[in-house]
């Protein structure tokens, strides 16, 4: 008996031994992925309490006046040159919580990022480590703006996301590849629907499918099947964002407005003179790029491509002509903001893999040559490995200074107006810094939290000195810096009415308030410096 026991006992074990067995192995073979995870989380929960940007509070004003209030335009009562999906993402926020759960939900779509880059870099060949560890870099690097939950960080992990689907398509024939590359066409697309210059995810899925096709790796019908499957995923993506605008007073136009014309319209504004602090972001933008170690890590993946002569496979060519599109979608953004630069972080943390995972002698890739080999691996990777460090110390640096010179000009302006507001109060604030406007926790009447928008949409300031003159004109206007300064009202449009029908209530610190004269309001102690 006790032995019928003991073999059952035994027999009973088997599956729960092996399964463990199998779960170690697991946690084992993937253990980069793991520590990559465990880096991304820990600096997240760090940057919670970062300050809010003006961005951020903008797309979470757009969102949640949206939701909770609708309106005529494309989103609500308020205007954003941004396409529908990212204002869509805040919108959940907005859904689930305050301001605080954009920070919660940022830091969900960058771990996903981390594990598509992973997952990504495998299957194109590459080491999926060390992709990990670049992605992982990138997302906790105060210097290229990853503490901030931006467009660029929302849209990256569906550039990625399409990546992979790319990838998976070439293990595939038949319906299955063309399922596959219907969706990388969707996600490539959902991108650009976050943020418009984000083309990574197609860009990287034409030239690796056309180079397929020239190098004889792909049938040239199956590469036009694939590009055609892709392109439906395109279509499908776009018709959702059309059926959103027809349901909206904007309309098709103005959906057209928001996501693709106003670049345009905004880059002749910028070339025609408007410079106001671009040059000092340029600077500084160059300086994050050098620090970070994302200059040096681009210039080594070039050089390896030269040594290499441009010879190199299919998915070399996809790489670095991706790396090659986003490097020049932050060349030609015209503001030049820090946050730009997370927009390299697929190309980079996926070529960075490829070299690390690439073993010479399996195809014809520049790294197979012998002095590209060379460059790859003692170059390109301890060029890599600076940038992970840089960002392992830069973050606790930049926490640092953030917790002992943090800006409260929003908090004390915004708040000051909140304190002294009564019920059906509006505020304005004049030429933008949406951060204020949101801390006073007023609605404005004027659709425009953005000062390029006004540059671009109400250059002569008609709407607002409209809106000042008429019935709805605003409680409170907020000010941080002069009308006249940043050149958005020279010939003083809004002086005269500013003047009749305002009074100037507080006047420190670099900043200004102004009250309706009608309005009688008993007002907060004034804020200190």
């Amino acid at each position: 008996m006790s032995s019928s026991v003991d073999g059952r006992a035994a027999t009973a074990a088997t599956p729960d031994v092996a399964a463990s067995s199998t779960r170690l192995s697991f946690l084992r073979r993937h253990w980069p992925l793991w520590v990559a995870l465990a880096v991304v989380l820990a600096g997240r929960v760090a940057l919670l309490d970062w300050t809010f940007s003006p961005d951020e509070s903008g797309f979470y004003m757009v969102a949640d006046d949206l939701l909770h209030h609708g309106g005529d335009g494309l989103y609500g009562h308020y205007w954003v040159d941004r396409p529908p999906l990212l204002i869509w993402i805040f919108m959940i926020a907005a859904g689930v919580g305050d301001i605080a759960a954009v920070r919660w939900l940022v830091a969900l779509f960058l771990l996903g990022f981390v594990v598509l880059a992973y997952l990504a870099s495998r299957r194109l060949g590459g080491s999926g480590g060390w992709a990990a560890a670049v992605a992982a870099a990138f997302t906790i690097t105060p210097e290229v703006g990853a503490q901030l939950a931006n467009g660029e960080a929302f849209a990256i992990p569906f550039v990625l996301a399409s990546v992979l689907c790319t990838a998976v398509s070439l293990s595939h024939g038949g319906r299955r590849a063309l399922l596959w590359s219907f969706a990388a066409g969707l996600l490539g697309l959902l991108a650009m629907a976050v943020k418009q210059n984000f083309v990574d995810g197609l860009v990287f899925a034409l030239v690796l499918l056309v180079a397929s096709g020239l190098r004889g790796e792909l049938p040239w019908p199956d590469v036009v099947r694939r590009l055609v499957a892709g392109v439906v995923g395109i279509v499908a993506g776009t018709a959702v964002m059309v059926a959103y605008a027809l349901t909206t007073g904007a309309g098709i136009a103005g959906l057209w407005l928001a996501s693709v014309s106003f670049r345009g319209d905004a880059s002749r504004v910028i070339r025609a003179g408007y410079r106001t602090g671009i040059e000092s972001r340029e600077d500084a933008m160059v300086v994050s790029a050098l620090v970070t170690g994302i200059v040096p890590l681009v210039l080594a993946l070039l050089l390896v491509a030269l040594l290499a002569k441009l010879r190199g496979g299919a998915i070399a060519w996809a790489l670095a002509v991706t790396v090659g599109v986003e490097t020049l979608s932050i060349v030609v953004g015209g503001n030049y903001w820090d946050h730009y630069l997370l927009g390299l972080a697929p190309g980079l943390a996926l070529a960075v893999g490829w070299v690390a995972g690439h073993r010479p002698g399996e195809d014809r890739t520049p790294v197979s040559l012998s002095r590209a080999r060379v460059v790859a691996r003692w170059l390109v990777l301890p060029t890599a490995g600076y940038l992970v460090c840089s960002a392992l110390v830069s973050m606790p640096l930049a926490l640092a200074e953030q917790n002992s010179v943090t800006s409260v000009r929003s908090e004390r302006l915004g708040g000051f107006v909140a304190a002294s507001a009564e019920p059906g109060d509006t505020a304005t604030t004049i030429f933008g810094r949406a951060d204020i406007q949101f801390q006073s926790g007023l609605p404005s009447p004027y659709q425009h939290l953005w000062s390029l928008p006004i540059r671009v949409l109400d250059p002569d300031l008609v709407e607002l000195t409209a809106i000042l003159e008429g019935d709805d004109a605003p409680t409170w206007l907020m000010q941080v810096f002069s009308f006249h300064e940043w050149g958005l009202d020279p010939e003083g449009n809004i002086d005269p009415v500013l003047a009749r029908r305002y009074e100037l209530v507080y006047d420190d610190c670099a900043s200004r308030v102004y009250k309706l004269r009608s309005a009688e309001r008993d007002l907060a102690p004034l804020p200190t410096c």
